[in-house]
């Protein structure tokens, strides 16, 4: 991203790419929950989808870290950095500020940038619960084979989806109220769900779950 373009320009390149890898994101949580409740029905390929579900557990980790990275060194296309940049540009929508607010319990003050602090304030120890275990993995034993790495397991599927689930409306949020632009509906996107169904049923997988009971 050059520094010489226009900021409303550059958030929305960098909105643009967040939203891509939320829908990868959410990709992966649909590849990886659907295999594991169909996983003792799976007769063919079980190393095989076994292996897939393993890769798409670890990139739903890697790109939640990802999304949620704080800058230091790099502009980067995150939560934190898309924040950042949206502050030095005009809002076109403040209502859109407000509604957002409103979905995380905080009554708007009129100023959208305390609205969003007071959000983001607001979820913190929820999403810095789950985000603290995601990079303690994803530093020892995605990113790095460190030597005597901690054994840990990753959050649950639950808690994946309320990081995945933020982040979507912050980026939908930033799509209305500074671009004018609507967002693709990343999580009621079912095309890979779709798409692993028909695989599996051509592997002779009667009747898929799609979800928990």
């Amino acid at each position: 991203m050059s520094k010489g373009e226009p900021l409303r320009s550059r958030l929305d390149r960098a909105n643009i790419e967040l939203a891509k890898e939320l829908l990868s994101v959410k990709s992966s949580l649909d590849v990886y929950k659907l295999i594991g409740l169909n996983a003792s029905r799976i007769g063919r390929g079980q190393t095989f989808f076994g292996h897939v579900q393993r890769l798409s557990h670890l990139y739903v980790a890697l790109g939640l870290a990802k999304i949620y990275e704080r800058e230091k060194r790099h502009e980067l296309c995150s939560v934190p950095g898309i924040y950042r940049l949206a502050k030095h540009v005009a809002i076109q929508s403040p209502s859109a500020a407000m509604t957002f607010a409103r979905e995380y319990g905080v009554e708007s003050c009129g100023k959208w940038v305390q609205d969003v602090d007071h959000v983001l304030s607001k979820q913190q120890p929820l999403l810095g619960k789950h985000l603290q275990v995601v990079d303690k993995v994803r530093n020892t034993r995605i990113a790095h084979l460190q030597q005597d790495a901690p054994v840990g397991n990753l959050p649950s599927i639950a808690a994946f989806e309320e990081l995945l689930a933020f982040a979507v409306a912050f980026h939908s949020f930033v799509n209305e109220a500074f671009l004018s632009t609507g967002s693709h509906p990343i999580l009621h996107d079912g095309t890979m769900s779709g798409s692993l169904s028909t695989v599996l049923k051509d592997v002779g997988v009667p009747d898929i779950v799609r979800d928990h009971p």
